[in-house]
């Protein structure tokens, strides 16, 4: 336990900020895969003869021009579907809750974000007390 403290939690070379999660939503997608899903939907599918797809590549070159000078400029966010961003918000109001509530612990935590996220809930019965006490 001294080693994890002195090397990841209280150390110089890699500080909780370098690697912790904490408050980052993840997806399954990434935007390469999200883009690519895009495309195939405004092409309507695959297997396109060469001189529908030219043009369809022209316009999505000319919006990514636009969209990097949005957002180099700030004025464009993130598109997130509404079933994600439900998620998000949700990931943050249990966040905010175990920040700001005393009675919130650490395995309440876990159980309720890994319930969300799909990953399942953590069984029943694991003890409640402890769970945030040192162990040596």
């Amino acid at each position: 336990m001294a080693y994890v403290d002195r090397t990841w939690i209280n150390g110089n070379l890699w500080r909780p900020e370098n690697w912790s999660v904490f408050r980052e939503t993840v997806r399954t997608n990434n935007d390469v895969e999200g883009w690519h899903r895009g495309l195939n939907n405004r092409a309507n599918g695959s297997k396109l003869p060469f001189y529908v797809m030219v043009p369809l590549l022209r316009t999505e070159a000319d919006d990514v021009t636009l969209t990097v000078r949005l957002v180099s400029e700030q004025m464009v966010t993130k598109n997130h579907r509404m079933q994600y961003k439900k998620l998000r918000d949700k990931l943050y109001e249990i966040w905010d809750r175990y920040e700001n509530e005393d009675e919130y612990t650490t395995l309440r935590l876990l159980r309720e974000s890994s319930h969300l996220v799909g990953s399942g809930p953590i069984p029943a019965n694991i003890e409640d007390h402890g769970e945030d006490e040192d162990e040596e």
